[in-house]
């Protein structure tokens, strides 16, 4: 996987854990990265899918955040709501009225939240 690879080198490199952040089937890859990686601190998913998001009940102690917007019809907020439900704590999610899937329609407050969240996230303790 890409993107473990990615994460192993920036660990072996000596930066600092990371956020991995993955939208519709790259919210299943960083759910499956969070699951396998002590390097990463933090998972979120954006619209994801349930296919590939198995591991979701792994990524606990590092914090996850799922946010879908309810009017989705690409991927039915159902999707998000069920990651969640599969998932230990830390966790959140974060449901938007009236945006679709790429989360246009709440654009100013997803950027609100991630830019919160994250460095939340990275000066927490795992």
């Amino acid at each position: 996987m890409g993107l473990l690879v990615g994460v192993s080198y920036l660990k072996d490199t000596g930066h600092q854990p990371v956020v991995v952040v993955g939208h519709s089937f790259g919210g299943a890859v960083v759910i499956a990265a969070g699951a396998n990686s002590d390097h990463i601190k933090g998972v979120v998913a954006l619209s994801p899918q349930t296919y590939g998001a198995g591991m979701v009940g792994q990524v606990a102690p590092r914090k996850l955040l799922v946010v879908h917007g309810k009017a989705d019809t690409r991927l039915a907020f159902a999707c998000g709501q069920q990651i969640y439900d599969m998932a230990n704590e830390p966790k959140q999610l974060v449901l938007y009225e009236g945006a679709e899937h790429r989360l246009e329609e709440c654009r100013d407050e997803l950027e609100e939240l991630l830019g919160n969240w994250i460095p939340e996230t990275l000066s927490g303790e795992i």
